[in-house]
């Protein structure tokens, strides 16, 4: 396929000489050449619109950079320098031509001449023949533009073949034949349809066998990643966790695992029936989950707990088999995972870091030390690692899309036939080929020194929204003593021995030194417990924002702004966060982050406060809320404020989450077990006031971000009951308010408000059903 006619890749000409070249200027002869191949040209006159084009035209395909004043050497290699760095920041193959009326090739600087393509003297070669060498550079660079998987699944579509295959819609033809199908097809175009395209297309190779450009982008993407091997998954990590535990021998196996850990790791223990004993991280007074103490991976500390466990009572062979971490946290919590796989790694021979919301930390050495495919490689005595990432959530991939990256040790050697016996058993045949080509595209935007410079600009624009926030809040309190948001961080970091306000410490410091983002000993920011120096680190593109009402010590004011009213609020602007808890409101600084979209954030919550202050009724600003539900007639926002906050003081909301984590309910049975009771019709509804001494048959989970709250399989016991009065509480604050009830995956809600949960149906168990061999029936319990 020719490119040459595709006006998506302009000509970009830099010239110093202030002005558009005239129609004199040979360069203009070379220009009305290309012009006649369909190029089309873009220019830039100094240095400062070249590099806002650089930074705003990334499809260029070529870059003439003009020599109009050689007499200026000095000023020349700066402005060269600039160019150059500027452009291989993102892009490390467009050709860069570099044209001048005399020979200077020999008197520019080696970064930059080891950077062209080629050099022109437009006096020394007629202008056919430069147009010819501009022309076959820019052809060449488009064609090897592409990765693999997205390269070949393109050109397919766009030879525009017959399908006699699934999916019937068969390249949106069927979309055609009704009025609702075409606006669907209008709507998201026809390219999409031409690229949902069935398995047996022998040019898309065999995605679930990895074999021809499959296996190619899979290749890149370890390399690019730094994996041994690497596999693309179209199920999310919810199935890559399914994926990777089911490709080892788990059943009746201790696993080592994170209380915090995703849902989707509970299916991955039913499926394998194996024993899990939990390490519990810690969480602050605002709801923060924290990071697992070190001392728990000492050998004593697991040891103990798996002797202190019920389902392991039975078990012979009681060394963990596998551990699974989550990292970074969701609330942007990251270990030195170096040190933490080197202590871990003595006891177990298997490690998994859920790194689902992390896939960008390889790129960018802020970092360094701090990720799974980072830890230095010990092919003999170090664990199998293996990290699984969501490649939508922070890159840019289509939703669903998600790698496994695996480092191999010979101490638990992955079997990669066996491995994709699983892969196989959880993926689709029919997969969506757009997501596993924006997993190659992915991959290619990272590799090289772009992957740097898009993290390095999210963690810019992250550090300019901090210090934005915290100065509009410290202006109004010092000026008005008025309340604003805040940022969960560090209100001063040390630099060079000292102590500096956040708002005043450089952006590039920030941007480069861990130790600006250590949670600390004895920092009262962070509300947790004593670590070792340097092993928690605040990720700075998670940003976590503060309402007044409770800080990070769990201490409430009489004065609050839930989180929940203010998410509302940004709803109706259409501004959505990530996720937000009780008085916490999460923002992510992924690649698609702008400065006007941040500005626009802070400009809302300005707004929000002025509607707060004012009292604006919310049949004006909550107009839904208030048509759908008669309790908030008459009501303003600073009146819904007030209740809200008020009420969660009266129920002691955060107090009761903060014991409801700490408690352990008791595993009775194993998360399969369970299950097995569950699909054997051996469950029932009881009231949540009624869980007492009961074992659940599901999970219980707060969304978002997806972490169980308790486990199927275990008892509330006395110890536990924090629990149940955690969920009580819930219950009556969804009662009061509702539109503002929280959101509980696994808990029934009837149409007065009322929980129930899905209990086993016989009590008490005995040891018969914890022994490891499911009872034929669970009434036997």
């Amino acid at each position: 396929m020719s490119y040459s006619n595709n006006f998506n890749f302009p000509v970009l000409i830099i010239s110093d000489g202030g002005g558009q070249l005239n129609s004199d200027h040979p360069l203009y002869r070379v220009q009305e050449m290309l012009e006649r191949d369909n190029h089309h040209f873009i220019y830039a006159y100094n240095q400062k619109s070249a590099l806002a084009m650089l930074r705003n035209q990334l499809g260029i395909g070529c870059i003439i950079i003009h020599d109009d004043d050689h007499s200026k050497r000095d000023d020349n290699e700066l402005f060269l320098k600039h160019i150059i760095r500027s452009v291989r920041a993102r892009n490390h193959g467009v050709p860069i031509f570099f044209s001048s009326i005399s020979s200077m090739l020999g008197r520019l600087p080696t970064e930059v001449i080891k950077e062209l393509h080629e050099y022109i003297n437009v006096y020394e070669d007629t202008p056919k023949f430069i147009a010819g060498r501009i022309h076959l550079a820019v052809e060449q660079y488009i064609s090897n533009l592409l990765p693999p998987y997205f390269a070949a699944l393109k050109n397919y579509a766009l030879d525009s073949p017959y399908y006699w295959d699934c999916p019937g819609h068969q390249g949106g033809v069927a979309y055609l034949k009704h009025p609702v199908g075409r606006e669907f097809i209008n709507f998201f175009g026809e390219n999409l349809m031409r690229a949902d395209i069935g398995i047996s297309t022998p040019e898309l190779g065999d995605w679930l066998e990895h074999k021809g450009v499959p296996g190619e982008a899979e290749k890149r993407a370890a390399k690019v990643f730094g994996a041994d091997r690497t596999f693309f998954v179209t199920g999310g990590s919810s199935q890559s966790n399914q994926i990777v535990g089911h490709s080892i021998d788990l059943k009746d196996k201790v696993i080592l695992l994170d209380r915090n850990c995703h849902k989707s790791v509970n299916h991955e223990l039913t499926i394998t029936r194996a024993k899990p004993v939990y390490f519990q991280p810690s969480r602050n007074g605002l709801g923060i989950i924290g990071l697992i103490s070190p001392n728990q991976f000492t050998r004593g500390a697991i040891e103990k707990k798996i002797t202190d466990s019920v389902l392991t009572y039975s078990i012979e062979d009681q060394d963990p088999a596998y551990a699974i971490i989550t990292n970074c946290t969701y609330d942007g919590l990251i270990y030195d995972v170096t040190t933490l796989a080197k202590k871990l790694g003595k006891v177990v021979p298997r490690i998994k870091f859920d790194e689902a919301w992390y896939a960008y930390a390889k790129f960018h050495p802020l970092y360094q030390g701090r990720f799974a495919m980072g830890v230095p490689k010990d092919k003999k005595n170090g664990p199998t690692i293996y990290a699984v990432q969501s490649t939508h959530k922070m890159l840019a991939a289509l939703s669903s899309a998600s790698m496994v990256h695996i480092r191999n040790s010979a101490r638990a050697p992955v079997d990669y036939d066996a491995f994709n016996q699983s892969f196989m058993m959880h993926g689709t045949t029919s997969p969506f080929y757009p997501i596993i080509a924006s997993m190659d595209v992915a991959t290619a935007m990272m590799e090289g020194e772009s992957g740097k410079s898009l993290v390095d600009e999210a963690i810019h624009d992250a550090i300019s929204f901090r210090k934005t926030l915290v100065t509009v809040s410290e202006k109004l309190d010092a000026e008005e003593g008025d309340w604003f948001f805040d940022v969960w961080q560090p209100a001063s970091v040390p630099v060079d021995g000292e102590q500096v306000p956040f708002a005043l410490v450089d952006d590039d410091i920030l941007a480069t030194r861990q130790e600006c983002w250590y949670l600390r000993a004895g920092d009262a920011w962070h509300g947790f417990e004593d670590l070792p120096e340097g092993y928690a680190m605040l990720d700075p593109i998670k940003v976590t924002i503060t309402c007044p009402g409770l800080d990070s010590q769990g201490v409430t004011s009489d004065f609050g702004i839930p989180a929940p009213v203010v998410v509302k609020y940004l709803d109706t602007q259409r501004i959505i966060p990530a996720r937000n808890g009780d008085y916490t409101i999460l923002v992510l600084f992924a690649l698609g982050s702008t400065q006007g979209k941040w500005n626009t954030l802070i400009d809302t919550l300005m707004m929000f406060k002025y509607h707060h202050d004012t009292n604006t009724p919310l049949a004006e600003i909550l107009p839904d809320i208030s048509a759908r539900y008669a309790c908030y007639q008459g009501m303003g926002l600073g009146d819904l404020c007030r209740a809200i906050h008020y009420a969660n003081i009266e129920l002691k909301v955060a107090e009761l989450l903060e014991l409801a984590c700490t408690v352990e309910a008791i595993p009775v049975l194993a998360p399969s077990q369970a299950y097995e009771c569950l699909i054997a019709n051996q469950t029932e509804l009881v009231k949540i006031e009624d869980m007492y001494n009961r074992t659940l048959g599901v999970m219980i989970t707060p969304y978002p971000p997806g972490i169980p709250l308790i486990m199927p399989g275990e008892k509330v016991t006395e110890e536990s009951r924090p629990i149940i009065d955690y969920l009580t509480a819930l219950q009556t604050f969804g009662q009061r308010f509702p539109g503002f009830e929280h959101e509980l995956q696994g808990v029934d809600v009837d149409d007065d408000g009322f929980y129930w949960v899905r209990c086993i149906k016989e009590e008490p168990l005995t040891r018969k059903s914890v022994s490891g061999v499911m009872p034929v029936s669970c009434s036997e319990c």
